[in-house]
């Protein structure tokens, strides 16, 4: 099997299509194409079934209006990620193969990328999901058991129906993450070449200050010659990766906003139970401290969500803008006159467009967004506390 980025994403788009989340591939046959619509709708109605069950309806319809309205918006991204998954399948392979260009251009400079190690990496992340997604709804589990009065086998199925979006939604994200770290380790490597040339271009001129005249005319002449092929090709890397993660931004930055705007529902409603469970009386059936366990259990869970997408945001757009550093670094430290020219118009090109990860527009992801997003969390958590001290 070839070694490539798909090696690294088959865990994550494996669970996608047992979970119906992705056509499992719109390049097949078209027998197998409409197999593999039959088996999304076939598991979407096994879901639906259950979620209808009266037992279950009932306990749902048990949870608050907020608790619904988040219900709701992840079930829409779900749906839309269902769509834009067959929408944007045709740019998604694309910008795949573009990834190979890339990989193949790299090797040529010697860059070897290490494929079996982040594919065992990326078995180890779902490894881990499993494991959280487990966890979770058998805590979940127990508290429903004990709130509502009902069997085991009762509260899984509630669980799993409520928790369904949301867990095949958290492959979505650590697909994104596990796309975005890639684009990032590739401005890594091309970075390590710039930093090599600035290292190579000190070593020339210390070689000129000596008296071997003939052999510093040589070595001058062949090394620039190579410095300018590479300095191109790293500089041609540089564009068609930014290009590449604008495509990226434009197949997930839709989903990457509104599932903000998930983030952010929950964690209201789950800081709300945590602090009404603590604060009103017979506000809980059950035990207050299961009920904050729980809740705080979720909240960190939503928590690690939100800042993997936003981190890894902010990491690729710095590994990003440092190649821009290192260019003009290396312009101040070669002489060569065409590759001087070459950088100068480079980073004018970065300055005025640095990359950045805007979704649909509305505001930026990295560390900024995250400062916001607390402040405006802790508001309206505030407020929210407050209204319900009041009644």
């Amino acid at each position: 099997m070839t070694k490539n980025i798909q090696t690294i994403l088959t865990p994550f788009l494996t669970i996608s299509y047992v979970f119906g989340l992705r056509i499992a591939n719109l390049s097949i046959d078209l027998s197998k194409l409409w197999f593999s619509f039959l088996y999304m709708l076939l598991v979407w109605l096994i879901y639906y079934f259950l979620s209808t069950d009266t037992l279950v309806y009932s306990i749902h319809e048990s949870y608050p209006i907020e608790y619904h309205i988040c219900y709701w918006l992840e079930m829409f991204m779900t749906s839309l990620s269902i769509v834009f998954g067959i929408y944007h399948n045709k740019k998604f392979q694309n910008c795949l193969k573009r990834f190979d260009i890339v990989d193949n251009t790299l090797l040529k400079l010697g860059t070897v990328t290490d494929y079996d190690k982040l594919h065992k990496k990326s078995l180890w992340i779902v490894l881990g999901w499993f494991v959280v997604v487990i966890s979770i709804n058998s805590i979940t589990a127990l508290f429903v058991k004990a709130e509502h009065d009902c069997d085991i086998l009762t509260a899984m199925i509630v669980v799993f129906t409520r928790n369904y979006s949301f867990h095949i939604n958290a492959i979505g994200d650590l697909t994104t993450a596990t796309i975005l770290g890639y684009i990032g380790l590739k401005f890594d490597q091309i970075n390590k070449h710039l930093q090599d040339l600035t290292g190579d271009d000190r070593s020339g001129i210390k070689l000129t200050s000596k008296n071997f005249m003939i052999h510093s005319h040589r070595h001058r002449l062949s090394k620039a010659l190579s410095s300018q092929c590479i300095i191109w090709t790293v500089i041609h890397l540089q564009l068609e990766l930014r290009k590449i993660s604008c495509e990226i931004d434009s197949i997930f930055g839709t989903q990457m906003s509104l599932k903000m705007a998930c983030y952010f529902g929950w964690l209201a409603f789950e800081l709300r139970s945590i602090f009404y469970g603590i604060l009103i009386d017979n506000y809980i059936k059950t035990d207050k401290i299961m009920n904050a366990a729980m809740n705080l259990l979720w909240f960190f869970h939503n928590v690690s969500k939100f800042l993997l997408i936003n981190y890894v945001c902010e990491t690729v757009s710095n590994k990003a803008s440092a190649t821009g550093n290192l260019m003009n670094k290396l312009m101040y430290s070669n002489c060569d006159v065409k590759v001087r020219e070459i950088i100068s118009q480079f980073s004018l090109q970065m300055a005025y467009a640095p990359l950045r990860f805007c979704g649909i527009g509305f505001f930026q992801f990295g560390f900024k967004f995250i400062h916001k997003f607390i402040m405006s969390l802790a508001t309206v958590s505030v407020i929210v506390i407050q209204a319900g001290e009041d009644k």
